[in-house]
């Protein structure tokens, strides 16, 4: 039976900078410049490939709910159960990748994804989409991982720490991306081209990673029969909680009693994994890592900026809703946005080293505050082109603070040991990944709430009696003289379009009341995280002017 750790097969002899970082990932020997671009290239199309067929369902949801004649609930359960499987998958990605090899994860998950995304095409029911978006989710998992195992071999290994940051950065494209291509997409194939371009995209980084493999790195006997359990109570757990978070908002929170169950569930079910793992030799979750002081300081920052950057998906997009702009409108801001992120990426990555770590963090809270409060001036006069500052300071800020906050876990990790890496990769991801749903849950939420208020404000100010309320009815009375002859129609007509732009003013001050909520929580998180940062300076300048240890006297005396 073998033991844990094990090696398997034979450890060829790298050179020092070519030995893998761990064991699962790829050794990185010296590559030609051609093939260090290619690389690279391939690195950018599975980045994209994993995040833009994700986005893609997410954007264009209205139209495959109406294809598919879903509800609203239906249609997010469609994207919530994406994150469902996707949100727990590295609990065993990085054994199966340690125990089986860079390689064959890369042939087997890619493979995986592809089947999915061309299934799709002609697996068009309700429980069949729904199967295969988790299908979808457990591939995407692994492709955020490929993406940046092949940029690693597109840079020599002085600009190692860019190279990450990039490869971690891609990502971030996919979003914007969508919205800028989807409504072609829509007007060539209907729904069916998102699906087709995500299978081509899937098919093609299947067939380049087929053709360009990567380097073959050390495999370790990882595996074990416990590991199934946890896996299954962790899973669950955070998959419930994803499922109350993505649906939460939809089918209200306090009208829902499963949403409660489902908490409550959740809870039973990490904490019995927990439980298990604190007592394993070798658990997939370091608790007592999870436990201490700045794990919980990192894992909170990570997901409050993650709350905040659902400005973009939560406020801006529904203003732009709320106004009436259709998606063709918008395509010249989410190029902006585009832009903006892959500006954020490659700036990160050609500055990130330890000391610019802090402020690169610190300036994309600081961003996220300017471009909340930018936007939370927003009236019912305002375009797409108005919120091209705003949206690409955000769009900057997200794309900045990855690699910052990426790096500074990795630096956590090395400082706890290289077994952590399961742990660190699991709770990276659930922190982005929950961080995210909470924002849109709770910013969502908040919206909602804050309409209302507006709208029963707005609305007892409006009396038939008011000379200014008559003459509006009056106007908009008019608007249909040429086809309503009846004057007590046109009224209930009139009256009928001014609730339609008293609701609009109540979205928009809801939204503006989102921005200005976005705005002071990123200032007071620019503060905590910049106090948490001098005193760590401050302590680790403190270590190194401390004098050394004095000697352990020996037996004898002079």
């Amino acid at each position: 039976m073998p033991t844990h750790g094990q090696p398997i097969g034979e450890t060829p002899d790298w050179l020092p900078h070519e030995r893998p970082f761990l064991p699962g990932s790829p050794s990185t020997p010296d590559f030609p410049r051609t093939f260090r671009l290619i690389h690279g290239l391939i690195a950018l199309l599975i980045g994209v490939t994993g995040s833009l067929g994700s986005a893609l369902v997410q954007v264009n949801l209205p139209a495959i709910q109406g294809a598919l004649g879903l509800t609203p609930t239906q249609g997010a359960w469609l994207t919530t159960v994406y994150i469902m499987t996707n949100i727990s998958m590295n609990l065993l990605l990085v054994k199966y990748r340690q125990q089986f090899g860079i390689r064959r994860f890369t042939l087997v998950f890619l493979a995986l994804y592809t089947v999915a995304a061309f299934a799709h095409l002609s697996l068009d029911t309700y429980p069949m989409a729904l199967f295969l978006r988790a299908i979808s989710g457990v591939g995407a998992a692994a492709l955020s991982a490929l993406a940046m195992f092949y940029m690693l071999q597109a840079f020599p290994a002085s600009f190692r720490i860019g190279a990450l940051v990039l490869g971690v950065g891609v990502s971030q494209l996919g979003g914007p991306l969508a919205r800028v291509i989807s409504p072609d997409l829509l007007d060539a194939a209907y729904w069916q081209g998102l699906y087709a371009l995500e299978a081509c995209l899937a098919l093609a980084s299947l067939a380049a990673v087929v053709l360009f493999r990567l380097p073959q790195g050390a495999r370790i006997h990882v595996f074990e029969s416990t590991d199934i359990l946890s896996f299954g109570l962790l899973g669950a757990g955070l998959g419930l909680i994803v499922a109350v978070l993505g649906l939460g908002r939809i089918v209200w929170w306090f009208e829902a009693p499963w949403l409660g169950w489902s908490l409550v569930g959740a809870v039973v079910l990490l904490a019995a994994g927990a439980l298990i793992e604190h007592h394993r030799a070798h658990p997939l979750i370091d608790t007592r890592w999870v436990a201490t002081g700045t794990f919980l300081r990192f894992a909170f920052n990570i997901a409050l900026v993650r709350v905040i950057l659902s400005e973009q998906s939560v406020g801006a997009a529904g203003l732009m809703q709320a106004l009436g702009f259709a998606p063709e409108q918008q395509r010249l801001l989410y190029m902006v946005v585009l832009a903006a992120t892959a500006a954020g990426v490659v700036i990160s990555a050609a500055t990130l080293n330890t000391k610019t770590l802090a402020p690169q963090f610190l300036l994309s809270i600081l961003l996220i505050a300017a471009g909340a409060f930018l936007d939370a001036r927003a009236t019912p006069q305002i375009g797409p082109a108005n919120l091209f500052v705003s949206q690409a300071l955000l769009a900057f800020a997200a794309a900045m603070f990855l690699g910052p906050s990426f790096m500074f876990g990795i630096g956590q990790l090395l400082s706890r040991g290289l077994g952590s890496i399961i742990t660190f990769s699991v709770m990276f991801g659930v922190a982005q990944n929950l961080g995210g749903l909470g924002g849109a849950a709770l910013l969502g939420t908040l919206q909602t709430v804050r309409a209302q208020h507006h709208a029963v404000a707005l609305a007892e100010r409006l009396t038939a009696t008011d000379p200014n309320i008559a003459a509006t009815l009056q106007s908009y009375g008019g608007v249909y003289a040429s086809t309503q002859a009846d004057p007590a129609l046109r009224t209930i007509d009139a009256t009928a379009l001014l609730g339609q732009q008293v609701t609009q003013q109540a979205n928009i001050l809801a939204f503006n009341d989102v921005f200005l909520v976005i705005g002071v929580i990123a200032l007071l998180q620019f503060a905590y995280a910049g106090f948490l940062f001098v005193r760590l300076a401050l302590r680790t300048r403190s270590a190194a002017d401390a004098p050394p240890a004095a000697p352990l006297a020996t037996a004898e005396t002079p």
